[in-house]
């Protein structure tokens, strides 16, 4: 559906005097300043821009001027055509933008005309984890690869594990990895951290490595932590998000799993953690959510699990295996 534009200023096909004057470059301008002074990944910067584009083709108004009432069109027109979720990413672009304009420009931009517009509400979705048999399943995956992909794909598979959205992990590189621990230095919405891995994921991320330097490979703190297995001249770059989508999607297809994505690993590793009884607030750092709304619906899952333990064990009954 084309964007129809505010009709309280000009269409942005029309006046040749508006565009003369700078205002609709000069709004993209702030676009660019914005997301250069964020810390995003590629993806979210991608996002971000592709909502704030949307917004100014949809009114050519100057940034200075939007109001709340214009806010409030706009989301009422998003609601025309879009999910109740994409409406709310689109007005969350809108406020982070906002927000940042009355800070960086407190002359001209002196209030936020997001502040007053209320989200949609949503009901928690739920969380798409695997199931411990879908897990083991995966690992068996792995062996039915060419050998000389097994190792990096363990790897990879420990590392996705450990709740690292895809992006993340293509940004890793080796002085990231302490033996111990993985540093997120790139993450969503400055959602860095570190990331503590079980003994499983060091000994498959150690045989790797240590596969990697026996094959010749000098280190360097900045080298990439997952290597592309591409032909040449593309063999050892970093391997990258598309890489990394569609080993895990390869994976899928040999574990019997229909579309699988590496962020269905990340909500099995916040649904595992929670239903082994961790608190939630060290569970939600170790997955660094910056919004406890978001991490909800791991609860959910945990809360319903533990509740039916409790049944069971209140009836004198082993819980059934599936």
């Amino acid at each position: 559906m084309p964007a129809q534009p505010d009709s309280s200023f000009p269409n942005p096909q029309a006046p040749a005097s508006v565009k003369s004057a700078g205002l609709i470059d000069l709004r993209y301008v702030r676009v660019e300043e914005f997301l250069r002074a964020r810390s995003l990944t590629a993806n979210s910067q991608k996002a971000y821009r592709r909502e704030l584009r949307r917004f100014l083709v949809w009114t050519e108004r100057p940034i200075s001027q939007i109001t709340p009432r214009q806010i409030v069109q706009y989301k009422e027109y998003l609601e025309k055509s879009l999910a109740p979720s994409s409406v709310n990413r689109a007005l969350c672009a809108l406020k982070s933008f906002f927000s940042w304009l009355v800070k960086a420009y407190p002359d001209t931009m002196n209030s936020n005309p997001t502040s007053s517009v209320a989200l949609l509400k949503l009901s928690s979705p739920p969380a798409f984890d695997l199931s411990d048999t879908e897990v083991d399943a995966l690992w068996q995956g792995i062996k039915r690869l060419p050998l000389a992909s097994q190792c990096r794909e363990a790897a990879l598979l420990a590392v996705l594990l450990h709740g690292l959205r895809a992006g993340e992990v293509a940004a890793l590189s080796l002085g990231d990895y302490d033996g111990i621990r993985l540093t997120i230095r790139q993450g969503k919405d400055d959602s860095g951290g570190t990331v503590p891995l079980n003994r499983q994921a060091r000994d498959c991320l150690n045989a790797y490595l240590k596969e990697r330097r026996h094959a010749g490979e000098r280190f360097s703190g900045y080298r990439p932590l997952f290597l592309s297995c591409s032909p040449i001249p593309s063999k050892g770059e970093r391997l990258g998000y598309q890489g990394i989508y569609y080993t895990i999607k390869e994976l899928g297809e040999l574990a019997g799993i229909a579309n699988l994505t590496p962020h269905r690993l990340r909500h099995t590793y916040a649904t595992k953690l929670l239903l082994s009884g961790i608190d939630s607030l060290h569970a939600r750092t170790l997955t660094r959510h910056k919004s406890e709304a978001n991490f909800k619906r791991y609860a959910k899952r945990a809360l319903a699990s533990a509740a039916e333990r409790a049944f069971y064990e209140a009836i004198g009954e082993e819980p059934p295996t599936v």
